[in-house]
């Protein structure tokens, strides 16, 4: 039987034991980027000038190192490297983590293609906002609908993510592509209750965290500085420790599914061989 309480413990101590090679990893492909990104996305606007698209890619950019970084992350947990070589796994397995990170996008936005559907027949249109102002109005039965299938949304996302915790390290330790997906679907199987739980727990307290970093230290940053301006040094300051914190909470998600999916597939691949 998996035990989250020993795979949790499992990751304090795999952090305590390995903090130089995971700061090694994380500070470049984590933290910078998160950093970067923070004070990128203010400066994106809707409109498609050169300007704008240039930041929109550098955004895009600074997104993909992440999900190189989480890989490298990934194999320092599960195979015997160093950093060096945990970050050169996790370049390897990058292409295959994009296909498969499109594939998952493409089916939370089906999913959640109702909503807006629900909304465009409730005479609300995206690009077509009221004057300011004014407040967007919806007819009664699209708006019920479309409130309903939201909170099934929501749970469905929520068991979606749970269920796919395990992508990562499949695409790492047993170099896989898109079966990566049903892979992580068999091995979570008896556990979304538990994990469903864990992605609660996980969320609050990591976006408490966030939105509390982001609020202190932006206020008071904003008070003492006369910073003007989308980027200023206050926004510089704040999403800099924004990034440390959700730094953090990146790496504790990251090496607990990499250390989940060792336990999980370790104890039933053992319990078909007794079998």
């Amino acid at each position: 039987m998996v035990s989250i309480g020993t795979t949790w413990d499992g990751t304090s101590g795999f952090i305590s034991d390995r903090f130089g090679a995971v700061l090694r990893i994380a500070v470049p492909l984590i933290f910078v980027p998160m950093a970067l990104l923070g004070n990128l996305m203010p400066l994106v606007g809707r409109d498609a000038t050169p300007a704008n698209i240039v930041f929109g890619l550098a955004t895009l950019a600074m997104s993909i190192v992440t999900l190189w970084g989480n890989l490298a992350l990934t194999a320092l947990v599960i195979e015997p490297v160093d950093s060096s070589g945990a970050i050169r796994i996790g370049a390897a397995r990058l292409p295959a983590k994009l296909l498969v990170a499109v594939i998952e996008l493409g089916i939370v936005v089906v999913a959640a293609a109702p909503i807006f559907v629900a909304f465009a027949l409730g005479g609300i249109v995206p690009g077509q906002m009221p004057a300011p102002g004014a407040m967007p109005t919806i007819a009664f039965g699209p708006a019920v609908f479309a409130l309903v299938y939201s909170l099934f949304f929501t749970v469905l996302v929520l068991i979606l993510f749970a269920r796919l915790l395990l992508v990562d390290p499949a695409l790492v330790a047993e170099r896989r592509g898109v079966s990566a997906l049903p892979r992580s679907l068999r091995l979570t199987r008896g556990l979304t209750l538990k994990l469903v739980g864990v992605l609660l727990l996980y969320i609050i307290v990591s976006q408490v965290a966030t939105m509390a970093t982001r609020t202190v230290f932006g206020t008071i940053l904003g008070l003492l500085t006369l910073g003007a301006g989308p980027v200023n040094f206050a926004t510089i300051i704040t999403a800099i420790l924004v990034a440390l914190v959700q730094t953090g909470f990146s790496i504790l998600a990251v090496i607990f599914a990499a250390r989940l999916f060792v336990v999980v597939r370790d104890g039933r691949e053992a319990v078909i061989e007794l079998a």
